[in-house]
């Protein structure tokens, strides 16, 4: 039995439902770290060079969580979840206690956003840095503890620029701190995220529409969100990436929502391509350059100004996270060419960096896609911090990420009915074709025939019956599994 689109939605009780709300394997998540080489030459002003370092091998499962159907809208609300399991063996030879140095995210975050949008308040917070900090404009740490572990910072400092500071800790502004004690946190770039609520969804189960299928509506109670000036920035637009309609129209794109970018994003059809038996259409993604199209001048400083607007191939982060951040394709893929001239160290590559899903159409299924970004930070000098005064205006690489899979046998036989459904109905066709030719030209050769015996010999004034046609062609014709190290879950690996 082949699988219809009709039959691709996320009413209880289908098997996309089952496999949407929980999927049953995990994706590969990765971690490169960029290790600054030079620091005693940077903080004097010079040239930076980094050394990447990784891949860190993560498993990544996702799931749903508080899922509300709504059959009057056609509607599922949802609560995401991402949980994230260091994987050693996968990591060979790296352990993750390798020690790294990189920009300290309290000190050149936090003095750098406090210049950009509190200026005023740059003298007390240098000087609660200074106490909190040693005002180290670099940081060195482990990998697992930068990213999920954390390092300590004692709120225990009982003066009045340091208690400032700790009090963003205290009321929740620092997201990336978690509490251990009165006075002490951890803070970790991804640690307070694991296995926690990601945000509330509400989507399209495509039941009445399939066209709509997993299309994001709602994200926290509200139909668009709200970090940027203008709607087109702000607009829900796609899924939330685990699921897509089906039988979609390739200049449609991929669209997914991310709401820890703050905004949503679109992969364009490149070219047909094959996974295993399956035909596939292979989409791509780059990050485009935002001042030369108007449209998404809301994501620029000032949407008045196309001046303000980041350098190609990024996009700035700091009305979305509150930090220096600014987004790119890994090694700056496909962004100005000045970015990698200001750093040594970078290698763009389209093998390694760029965005990429393999697709099958008819259901809507990913069968192999790779999503990779960096993190970069905008550094620029804090006159009142030593360490930092000195600093050239360059935008540095942090870190980059990639969530990959591939879908091997185990899972895309479930995509057999679908596959074999479509060629039985391609042979039909083809042979419907070749017998509706065939019929055709037998029933011209027929009528040809007719035409040639039947000569009448003399004139004939009225028929006396009538001439039987041939019978044209088909006429009455019958008509959360615990993760482990080995590779059991039916996903191949990059």
């Amino acid at each position: 039995m082949s699988i219809t689109p009709q039959q691709v939605n996320l009413k209880p009780g289908s098997d996309i439902r089952v496999m949407w709300e929980s999927i049953p394997f995990a994706l590969d998540f990765k971690i490169y770290v960029f290790n600054v080489t030079n620091v005693e030459e940077v903080k004097a002003g010079g040239k930076p060079k980094v050394q990447e370092i990784g891949p860190f091998f993560f498993e990544e499962w996702k799931d749903k969580f508080d899922i509300e159907d709504d059959d009057v809208e056609d509607t599922v609300s949802y609560n995401m979840r991402n949980t994230f399991h260091f994987s050693l063996e996968k990591s060979f030879p790296l352990t993750g206690e390798e020690i790294v140095t990189v920009p300290h995210m309290l000190v050149q975050f936090g003095s750098i956003a406090i210049k950009r949008d509190r200026e005023a308040m740059l003298d007390m917070v240098a000087e609660g840095m200074n106490i909190l900090f040693q005002g180290k404009a670099f940081m060195e740490i482990s990998v697992l503890d930068l990213f999920f572990r954390g390092f300590p910072v004692d709120c225990s400092q009982d003066i009045f620029s340091a208690k400032a500071i700790c009090s963003a800790f205290y009321t929740g502004d620092i997201k990336q701190a978690a509490q251990v004690n009165e006075t002490f946190f951890l803070v970790s770039l991804l640690g307070t995220t694991n296995a926690t609520d990601a945000g509330r969804y509400t989507a399209c189960r495509g039941s009445k529409n399939h066209h709509k299928t997993g299309k994001v509506i709602l994200f926290a109670e509200e139909s668009e969100l709200d970090s940027w000036e203008g709607e087109e920035c702000n607009a829900l637009k796609g899924t939330d990436g685990t699921v897509f309609p089906p039988l979609m129209k390739k200049e449609e794109g991929l669209w997914s929502v991310s709401p820890e970018l703050c905004r949503s994003l679109g992969a364009s059809f490149s070219k047909r391509s094959k996974y295993m038996k399956f035909p596939a259409w292979h989409y791509t993604m780059s990050l485009p350059d935002i001042k030369e199209d108007p449209s998404l001048h809301c994501l620029c400083e000032d949407p008045e100004d196309p001046e303000t607007c980041p350098p190609k191939g990024t996009f700035d982060l700091f009305k979305c996270t509150g930090g220096p951040l600014m987004a790119s394709m890994p090694h700056f893929y496909n962004a100005d060419p000045a970015l990698i001239e200001a750093v040594d160290g970078v290698h763009p590559s389209q093998e390694k960096h760029e965005i990429y899903v393999d697709f099958e159409l008819t259901s809507g299924t990913p069968l192999r896609a790779a999503k990779r970004l960096q993190f970069n930070v905008e550094v620029e000098p804090i006159e009142q911090l030593d360490e930092m005064k000195n600093l050239r205006k360059v935008i540095l690489p942090f870190f980059w990420v990639e969530e990959g899979m591939a879908l091997n046998k185990t899972w895309t036989k479930l995509l057999d009915p679908l596959y074999m459904g479509n060629m039985f109905n391609k042979i039909m066709k083809w042979f419907l074709l070749i017998f509706g030719i065939l019929g055709g030209i037998v029933a011209a050769v027929i009528q040809q025939h007719n035409t040639q015996v039947i000569t009448p010999t003399k004139p004939v004034s009225k028929v006396g019956s009538p001439v039987t046609q041939p019978r044209s062609a088909g006429e009455n014709r019958p008509v959360h599994i615990h993760p482990g190290n080995g590779n059991t879950d039916g996903v191949e690996r990059f």
